[in-house]
């Protein structure tokens, strides 16, 4: 009875699921990594205004210059209240062409009230350290961004900018095994400092492009999914063997 049972397993094709990305050298360990439960820091972050001119008032957008304009750029680092990027980094994103797109706004004749912007940009790069449980302790993993979005609510009081907060979302792809992905990071970021407020605070990464003038602002509530996919290939002849042995 058993050999029948035997022959009959040898007849049919078994499909077992294995991890397709096992074969990629380096791989990241999927997961979800939040700052609610400890698994990733929360950060700090700074946008360039690369087509500010020096002496420029802050907040205010002439000729492409200012904050949300085309060609500025993001750059976001882990904060462990003492140093940055010792866990993650992010950075090189460009705002697209068209720049910050209003997508609301409700203002009264004071000029207090609110307005929206959603913001796309361009190209973009992070790194993940090896000392972390998503990688081996060997091996940074670095990648491409695929898409990277903000969804700004600017607050005014008297027409002035007092404050910003960005629900941002991105993807990307591995460098060291492109089967995997950031499926998605989404986080917040709130506004702390521009240029033309007084008492620039330190230990912000630093402006890209050679900027002089920028924005800064504080990383929360980071969740991070890191994602390999999981195929299907046939049994071995030897594994159905084990099975009833």
């Amino acid at each position: 009875m058993k050999l029948l049972h035997l022959l009959f397993i040898t007849s049919v094709i078994v499909l077992v699921a294995v991890p397709l990305w096992a074969a990629c050298p380096v791989h990241p360990n999927p997961g979800l990594y939040t700052t609610y439960n400890g698994t990733i820091l929360s950060g700090r972050d700074s946008e360039a205004w690369c087509n500010a001119l020096p002496g420029r008032e802050a907040g205010i957008s002439v000729n492409g210059l200012g904050p949300g304009q085309p060609g500025n750029t993001d750059n976001a680092s882990s904060w462990n209240g003492a140093a940055l990027a010792t866990q993650w980094h992010v950075w090189g994103m460009q705002i697209d062409q068209n720049g910050g797109q209003e997508t609301g706004r409700n203002v009264d004749v004071n000029g207090n009230g609110w307005i929206n912007y959603s913001t796309n940009y361009l190209g973009g790069q992070f790194w993940l350290t090896k000392d972390h449980t998503w990688s081996d302790g060997i091996n940074d993993l670095t990648g491409n961004l695929t898409y990277f979005n903000a969804s700004t609510r600017v607050t005014l009081v008297h027409g002035a900018i007092v404050g910003a907060t960005s629900n941002i979302y991105f993807t990307g792809v591995f460098d060291q095994c492109p089967l995997c992905t950031l499926e998605y990071v989404i986080t917040n970021a709130m506004l702390v400092w521009e240029t033309g407020w007084p008492s620039q605070p330190a230990d912000y990464p630093p402006f890209e492009c050679g900027a002089t003038m920028g924005e800064y602002y504080n990383v929360c509530c980071v969740q991070a999914s890191i994602y390999c996919p999981v195929g299907t290939e046939s049994a071995t002849w030897g594994t159905i063997k084990d099975l009833y042995r």
